[in-house]
C-alpha cells in the first residue's frame, strides 16, 4: 500500500481522527499499525506526532480523508 508522500504538514491526531481519515474501525487500524509500532513509536499523550503521522502514511499510504490529518 506504500505511495509516494508529497510533501504535506501533519498535524498531531488521536487514533479515532485517524482511522476515520481511513475510514476504518479503531479495531483495524490498531492492526494495521501493530507490525509497525516500533518503527512509529510510542503512543503517548493520546496523539500521534506530526512525524509519527508521517511514519504512519508513508506505511499505509495517504488516507481518503486526508484534510484531517494535514494542516
Amino acid at each position: 500500500m506504500k505511495t509516494k508522500i508529497e510533501t504535506h504538514s501533519f498535524k498531531s491526531t488521536t487514533k479515532k481522527i485517524l482511522a476515520h481519515a481511513y475510514n476504518v474501525t479503531d479495531k483495524t487500524l490498531n492492526k494495521w499499525l501493530s507490525p509497525h509500532q516500533e518503527q512509529i513509536g510510542e503512543y503517548l499523550s493520546r496523539c500521534y506526532t506530526p512525524r509519527q503521522i508521517e511514519t504512519i502514511v508513508s506505511i499505509l499510504g495517504m488516507p481518503e480523508r486526508s484534510n484531517l490529518i494535514c494542516v
